[in-house]
């Protein structure tokens, strides 16, 4: 019995002993740990947005683009169809749409702000669309 109760005394003094030199070390690894942790997950979830804010900015040069090329489509149709677009997604335009329209074509581009959710990524987004212009041609000339 003492010899079991002698055992049992060496192994809680060493128990204690290991402990103390180990006083503080979570702390430390959690101070460490967390931030970087948080900082991953910051950071996909701004790629994320990155992404849907590039979606957006070609969906909005596109209904511009389409909206422009339409037979009575013209100029102010396009810019006027990309900002709607952008306006009813939800999206902050850097700068007004540009619009080019040529006999043949028109191009819209669309250039939009990232939303910010890590400090450190300030990102605009801008997209280019070119459609061809819709013709009309009557039957007697196909």
């Amino acid at each position: 019995m003492r010899r079991d109760r002698a055992m049992r005394m060496r192994l809680d003094r060493h128990r204690t002993a290991s402990n103390a030199t180990e006083v503080g070390e979570t702390t430390t690894q959690v101070v460490l740990a967390v931030p970087i942790v948080l900082s991953f997950i910051l950071m996909a979830v701004q790629g994320a947005i990155y992404m849907h804010t590039a979606h957006v900015a070609s969906a909005s040069a596109a209904r511009g683009a389409s909206a422009g090329a339409a037979l009575n489509g013209g100029i102010i149709a396009a810019l006027d169809a990309a900002v709607r677009s952008a306006a009813e997604l939800s999206a902050q335009l850097v700068e007004e749409p540009l619009a080019k329209v040529d006999a043949n074509k028109v191009a819209v581009t669309v250039n939009l702000r990232v939303p910010q959710v890590s400090p450190f990524f300030r990102f605009n987004v801008s997209r280019t669309v070119v459609e061809p212009r819709e013709r009309f041609i009557p039957e007697d000339e196909r």
